[in-house]
């Protein structure tokens, strides 16, 4: 679910890109598990940082990880069954667009309804993302841009 309230847009990292290339390359290696520090090299960042985001899409039930020597993360579901709104969803936790705060308790009309008003808009946006997302899944991906 979004947070409205904090002052971060949505989308203005790569975490949800990341997000993606992991799975997609679950996707493609169809079942088998893949390492931390392969998926890491694959993706370009950290190790550390990748086990962090896949611990967000094994909590939205995408992905099983199996710890230990032989070990690794692999699809919990099919890859036609995963939406990139459910990857959004996963990952993304801030508000469509970056605000400032105003106090609701303002003798200028403008200043008193910002608040609201961004709030509206933030939920019309993201509405709009997701139904966007849910038009594509990880499977979409591999027929169309991988395979």
């Amino acid at each position: 679910m979004i947070d409205t309230v904090t002052d971060t847009a949505m989308l203005n990292n790569t975490h949800f890109s990341m997000a993606v290339h992991v799975l997609s390359a679950l996707a493609y290696n169809e079942g088998g598990l893949l390492g931390s520090d392969y998926l890491a090299k694959s993706v370009g960042t950290n190790p550390s940082f990748l086990r962090g985001l896949i611990g967000r899409l094994r909590e939205a039930g995408l992905v099983e990880t199996q710890m230990g020597k032989g070990g690794g993360t692999r699809l919990a579901r099919e890859p036609k069954a995963i939406s990139l709104c459910d990857v959004y969803q996963a990952i993304e936790t801030r508000p469509a667009l970056k605000t400032h705060g105003c106090p609701d308790k303002s003798m200028c009309p403008v200043q008193a309804n910002m608040s609201t008003l961004l709030c509206d808009i933030n939920s019309r946006v993201v509405d709009a993302v997701e139904s966007e997302l849910k038009r594509t899944t990880i499977a979409d991906i591999l027929k169309s841009y991988i395979e």
